[in-house]
């Protein structure tokens, strides 16, 4: 007659180990994978939860430790390769507060920026990999037209921002051709049917807003992150995140999509940018 089967977590890991009452046994991975144990010694379970477990027991622990830490080590690889860990994050804010900690759980280098984007657009050698912020109001989005040139330079730029209690994130930028924060805004303006009263709303909106519902900063930084996460394991989903211009009405609670495309901006002579004549 078997007893019931007993449950331990792996120690230093995210791997819980599952003793049957025949003595049999299996991992679950922090991914939720299921791995059998092959001949896990009678004193196993001892040894996991700090009790008398014999010599042959502790090696088997340690054994099974090593092969699971190094499972995890990979996981997080995954989740966020090394080679593109760097982010610099701009703007403050419970929206920002939220990104800096979601981004450094998910295993990016993060590098704050609070005072606007005038340090974070340095096209040098020093350029993070990704630019992430996110304005409180449409004042904080008037330094991002340093930032919409980091994609030259081959820096991802990704943002979101909030009119009130509705939220927007663009689409994240990764080369000269993608449309920048400019672009995006003159497309709301053409797209919208009163252009003249939302820019003039957006030129005096300038008093710090309301704290926003819960739902719309959950989700803004939910989608930002996904985004992120798009480009940090350049999944196919990018192509179209590239396009996307995503909204959030807190009002109605409804989101939207919305396709955006660059275009190539007329020559500026003082500048020097944009498509020559």
């Amino acid at each position: 007659m078997t007893g019931p089967p007993r449950l331990a977590r792996l120690p230093g890991t995210g791997t819980d180990v599952l003793i049957d009452g025949d003595g049999t046994g299996a991992v679950r991975t922090a991914s939720g994978r299921f791995l059998r144990l092959q001949s896990p010694p009678p004193g196993l379970f001892d040894a996991l939860t700090g009790g008398a477990g014999d010599e042959a027991s502790s090696a088997y622990v340690d054994r099974l430790t090593r092969t699971m830490s190094a499972r995890e080590r990979d996981d997080a690889e995954r989740r966020w390769p090394a080679h593109r860990r760097d982010v610099a994050l701009v703007g403050g804010g419970p929206v920002t507060e939220a990104l800096a900690e979601a981004l450094a759980g998910l295993g990016a280098d993060v590098t704050r920026h609070p005072g606007g984007a005038q340090d974070a657009a340095d096209p040098g050698p020093g350029t993070p990999r990704l630019v992430v912020a996110f304005a409180e109001t449409p004042a904080e989005r008037e330094g991002w037209a340093a930032l919409d040139r980091l994609p030259e330079h081959g820096a991802a730029w990704l943002r979101g921002y909030r009119e009130g209690a509705t939220c927007f994130v663009d689409p994240i930028a990764l080369t000269a051709e993608d449309p920048t924060a400019r672009q995006v805004h003159r497309r709301r303006l053409a797209a919208s049917p009163v252009p003249r009263e939302l820019a003039a709303w957006q030129r005096s909106a300038t008093a710090a807003p309301a704290p926003l519902p819960a739902a719309a900063r959950t989700l803004v930084v939910g989608r930002m992150l996904t985004a992120a996460l798009a480009w940090a394991q350049e999944t196919d989903e990018l192509t179209r995140l590239r396009t996307t211009l995503w909204k959030y009405v807190s009002a109605s609670g409804t989101a939207t999509e919305h396709t955006v495309l660059g275009y190539p901006e007329p020559f500026d002579p003082h500048t020097g940018t944009g498509a020559r004549p």
